[in-house]
């Protein structure tokens, strides 16, 4: 059934047809569907290329796994990364939290439109925290830290820290109980031009189940469902409604 509804979306829920509301035919335009080579994508890739290349390995759940393993099972794709880079880079968010390093990948894409952003990646797999440091450590902005711990008691932190939230990463192997948890504690600070990304909305039935529960928040306004990838949107002037439309 998934196969079949991403076939469908990729044949007749593209570029913006049939799509009248002007915000988020702009936002189909110039980000889902945006194909200009950005220096980001290249000097990204080199940094998970060279990661692959180093072919150490990290502890996962208590096992040894290496890292092109990781990245390749647990790490976010790159079609997914450089959307977030157009995502960011469209909507200039300046405070970022992510949940879910892919081993610092998640935080370059994020916030590599800019060096004034600040950025808390949460991070619950102490090996995985390990390397996403290492990388981030590179970075030329200072503003970009990891906290390794259990969801839960790492994002109060991130939030004191923060003060502000523009943009919610949720990574695709948060559980759904850490899911609901994240959300709850952030809605306190969301303001009109707050958005939340949350990743493997599909990945189960029940990611699937509280994700359409998600969307029945009051403060919610424009959703854009792209299959995988789920958009919360909360500017009270835009009219209450669920895009379907995919990433090319």
């Amino acid at each position: 059934m998934h196969n079949i509804t991403r076939i469908y979306r990729k044949l007749f829920c593209r570029k913006g047809y049939g799509v009248h509301s002007p915000f988020v035919f702009d936002f189909i335009t110039f980000v889902i569907e945006e194909k200009y080579a950005y220096y980001a994508y290249r000097d990204i890739s080199r940094v998970k290329l060279q990661m692959i290349q180093n072919n150490r390995f990290v502890s996962y759940r208590g096992k040894k796994v290496s890292t092109e393993n990781s990245l390749r099972r647990f790490g976010i794709s790159t079609q997914e990364g450089e959307f977030l880079f157009r995502l960011t880079n469209y909507l200039q968010p300046r405070k970022i939290l992510s949940t879910g390093s892919s081993m610092g990948l998640t935080s370059l894409y994020l916030t590599r439109y800019s060096s004034n952003v600040q950025c808390i990646t949460l991070e619950n797999e102490p090996g995985f925290a390990q390397v996403a440091s290492q990388v981030l450590n590179r970075e030329a902005n200072q503003a970009l830290h990891i906290l390794t711990g259990n969801y839960p008691e790492t994002i109060r932190d991130a939030i004191v820290q923060l003060q502000q939230i523009d943009c919610l990463y949720i990574g695709k192997d948060v559980s759904i109980q850490d899911w609901a948890i994240i959300f709850e504690q952030c809605l306190p600070f969301i303001h009109d031009t707050f958005f939340c990304v949350m990743a493997g909305i599909r990945s189960s039935h029940e990611k699937l189940y509280y994700w359409k529960q998600f969307l029945q928040h009051p403060r919610i306004t424009v959703v854009i469902d792209m299959f995988d990838l789920g958009l919360l949107f909360f500017q009270p002037k835009l009219h209450k409604r669920v895009y379907q439309t995919i990433l090319p």
